[in-house]
This record gives structure tokens, sequence and C-alpha cells, in this order.
């Protein structure tokens, strides 16, 4: 038996996810059969399937450091 706390974890996030949804198509309901989608929805759907721009290197430049990195504890350690 493989007891892992993190793995535990994340199986009852996903059960708790899985009957949230189902709880919530029980009191909302299935939606009328029709064959229109919603213009808000066709919007996401559409929103999708277009790549997003990953602008994650150029944001991580312009943060401010918080606390030393490793570098200046050796270089303060040494002199």
């Amino acid at each position: 038996m493989n007891v892992n706390f993190f793995e535990w974890l994340r199986d009852g996030v996903r059960q708790s996810v899985l009957l949230g949804v189902s709880d919530a198509i029980e009191q909302i309901g299935t939606p009328a059969d029709s064959d229109e989608l919603h213009p808000n929805v066709a919007a996401l759907l559409v929103g999708e399937t277009e790549q997003p721009k990953v602008t994650r290197g150029r944001a991580a430049n312009n943060r401010k450091r918080l606390g030393k990195s490793l570098k200046d504890m050796n270089s303060t350690t040494k002199k």
C-alpha cells in the first residue's frame, strides 16, 4: 500500500470537485435540447483555440527579489 500525502490530497480534491459538479448539475439541470450555443459560451470556445502569449520571462526580470540568493550568501561567508 503506497501512502502518499499529496496523492491522497489530490484524490480528495478531485472527488470533491466531481461531487460539486454533480450536485450543481442536479440543482441547475441540463440545458434545453437546442443546437444553438449562447453567444458568450461560443466566444469562450473560440478563445480556447487560440494560444496565449507567453510573457513569463520578461515579467520575471522586472520583479524585485526578496531576500538573498545563494551567490549573495556565499560571497558574504567567504569574506
